[in-house]
């Protein structure tokens, strides 16, 4: 009789244990959309189970794009409503949400549509073209000095920008910058471009030219640029004085010879 019952004990205990070590985790993600535009939340809900029963447990959670250039770890309470609002660095590349506990993990993807906003602003006779949405910015801008109006084709990496200096004839300018979508405008803006002659439009800050014979230079408007002034004279009057010596010396070696 005892040992019945100690039997009956130990398959107690064992039976027990076998439930507690084969308890077994699902975890899952609800709650996202396809896809999201820069400013909107997701809304999302991590939900961990045991045994079919909704627990509360700390859940490790990755956003990350496909490439893997951006990453967001988080930590949340499982079976909660959580948010994250996509911000303007989110590029507009495949995304995914990635939720872990001990050996359970579980992967969602959505989509970042994309966002083409630019920021035009002046800083005396500079103009910075910067890139705030989420793809490269290719657009052409259309800069306005007066009444002369010219284009240049903007490549603008996620989060660069562009410096333009603007040129023209020393005086008070109204400026008007525009893409056909965006459009900035700014009145008696005081240019003072030394070295430039007559021409009226505006250079890449990377790619200015600085000439012998003057200042920056825009490429496609030097027509006046290369005046001669006194100063120029002087240097090329003392190269040509140089070289001059160098052939006389040479032709007096010659003669030794």
């Amino acid at each position: 009789m005892e040992i019945r019952r100690v039997l009956f004990i130990v398959c107690i205990l064992l039976v027990t244990s076998v439930a507690f070590v084969s308890a077994e985790y699902s975890i899952d993600i609800s709650g996202l959309e396809e896809s999201y535009s820069v400013e909107e939340e997701i809304s999302y809900k991590v939900l961990l189970l045991k045994d079919g029963n909704l627990i509360e447990r700390d859940v490790e959670v990755i956003f990350s794009d496909e490439l893997g250039i951006s990453e967001i770890n988080l930590n949340v309470k499982s079976n909660e409503e959580n948010s994250l609002q996509v911000s303007e660095n989110f590029s507009s590349l495949g995304w995914y949400v990635k939720a872990n506990y001990e050996d359970k993990e579980v992967k969602r993807s959505f989509i970042v549509e994309e966002n083409l906003e630019v920021e035009f602003s002046l800083d005396g006779d500079k103009l910075v073209i910067k890139n705030k949405g989420n793809v490269r910015y290719t657009r052409t801008v259309q800069i306005k000095i007066g009444d002369e109006t010219e284009s240049y084709v903007q490549n603008i990496p996620v989060g660069g920008q562009n410096v333009w200096v603007l040129i023209a004839p020393e005086g008070d300018y109204n400026i008007e910058i525009t893409d056909g979508t965006n459009t900035f405008t700014k009145s008696n803006v005081k240019l003072t471009s030394i070295g430039t002659g007559n021409a009226i439009g505006a250079m890449s800050e990377s790619q200015q030219i600085t000439g012998l014979l003057g200042g920056p230079i825009a490429p496609e408007k030097m027509d006046n640029a290369f005046i001669p002034s006194d100063k120029s004279y002087v240097a090329i009057t003392f190269i040509l004085a140089v070289f001059g010596l160098v052939i006389l010396l040479f032709i007096e070696r010659r003669k030794r010879k």
